[in-house]
């Protein structure tokens, strides 16, 4: 009966941990990009190696990348969006839309299904569009973009 309770005293303490180290990281902080937004700097690499519940970044994203204003990235873009939709160019459901911020940052800690893969745009503050043609399943855009991709770019 003791070792029982010593047990379930051990994992409820663990567990108890572990909210709590994740509420330090900033992981149950909802954030979402604006376009006044201007906290961080450009940012080169993943995002997420630093905001998720085993980094030092405030939030976990969920969605997170960086977008310039040309090839080579001499510039972030400003007033862009990035929408992600369930179907190439622009098709099917329009599951999320992120402001890009002054840095040229978007991200979310909100929820995203990725299950199927989901059709990344971005749409430049001129209104022009540039479609990713194949669907990704991670919200971590610069894992890939700036590494073996180009950089995220509207023009």
């Amino acid at each position: 009966m003791k070792k029982r309770l010593l047990i379930s005293l051990l994992l409820f303490m663990s567990f108890a941990f572990i909210v709590e180290s994740c509420k330090e990281n900033g992981c149950s902080r909802a954030l979402v990009s604006t376009y006044q937004a201007h906290e961080t700097d450009k940012m080169t690499g993943d995002c997420m190696g630093c905001h998720s519940p085993n980094g030092g970044g405030t939030g976990c994203f969920r969605v997170g990348g960086t977008a310039f204003d040309s090839i080579p990235a001499d510039s972030a873009v400003k007033n862009a969006i990035v929408k992600l939709y369930t179907q190439p160019n622009g098709g099917g459901e329009l599951v999320v839309t992120l402001q890009v911020d002054k840095s040229g940052n978007f991200y979310t800690t909100s929820p995203v299904s990725f299950a199927n893969g989901l059709y990344p745009a971005i749409v430049s503050g001129q209104g022009n569009i540039r479609y990713m043609p194949n669907a990704t399943i991670t919200g971590a855009c610069n894992s890939c973009h700036g590494v073996v991709n180009n950089t995220i770019w509207a023009d």
